[in-house]
């Protein structure tokens, strides 16, 4: 018998204030790889200080951007 499993993965959402390169929606699989695209006077928090953020809980918001914690639900597949 086949089973079958569901996928989740967490996904950061970044959410600028003002489009950077046309696009205000950005999504990222980890806080470090928010750095390797968008810089940081345009997200407003360096790496470090993001850290101590516990995004699970409770989205952060600056003058700049919001930065929010979600769920990317994947078809099933069987294992």
């Amino acid at each position: 018998m086949n089973k079958m499993k569901k996928q989740l993965f967490k996904v950061i959402h970044v959410e600028l204030k003002e489009p950077y390169q046309g696009k205000k929606h950005w999504y990222f699989g980890s806080k470090a790889a928010i750095y390797d695209t968008l810089p940081l006077n345009i997200v407003g928090i360096g790496l470090d200080s993001l850290w101590q953020r516990d995004l699970d809980e409770n989205e952060y918001t600056n003058k700049l951007c919001t930065i929010r914690m979600g769920i990317l639900i994947r078809k099933e597949r069987k294992c």
